[in-house]
């Protein structure tokens, strides 16, 4: 543990990795404070892949320390979670904390897209709430110049 870790709390979770194109999970710590009971601050995330450590840098919002540590990773290793997944959305209205919404049975090609089927009252909108790290077997790699994506992962 770094120096000033020993207040911060520590979760595990199993994350998905694609390593030189092979799907795996690592665990992978989480580290953070907890400043009441819906709100985190420092969020950072530490894993160990192919004998080496990587550590993000510190964020208060879930989904920008998730993209801190791709930043840190190689190129040949990528996380395969929903915030990376090109069925990931974010509402255009606003979500919460580690919230992202699985579209894999929609097909959006712009934004406005996006918007109608959040602002339609959809009551499938509910179901589709994913935390950013989960994952499925629906998983596909974004690709922003073949698939409308509301998500600004890889940009």
């Amino acid at each position: 543990m770094a120096k000033g870790e020993e207040s911060l709390k520590v979760r595990i979770l199993d994350v998905n990795y694609i390593i030189d194109g092979k799907l795996s999970v690592t665990s992978t710590k989480m580290f953070y404070e907890q400043r009441n009971k819906d709100e985190m601050r420092s969020i950072h995330y530490e894993v160990q892949l192919n004998n080496q450590r990587f550590r993000s840098k510190a964020s208060d919002v879930t989904e920008f320390a998730i993209k801190n540590l791709q930043k840190e990773l190689p190129t040949n290793i990528s996380i395969a979670c929903c915030q990376s997944c090109r069925h990931g959305n974010f509402c255009p209205y606003g979500d919460d904390d580690d919230e992202v919404y699985c579209l894999k049975d929609k097909k959006p090609n712009s934004k406005g897209d996006v918007v109608e089927l959040f602002s339609t009252q959809d009551k499938s909108m509910k179901s589709r709430s994913r935390k950013l790290l989960d994952f499925c077997n629906d998983y596909k790699i974004m690709a922003h110049t073949e698939y409308y994506t509301y998500n600004d992962w890889g940009l």
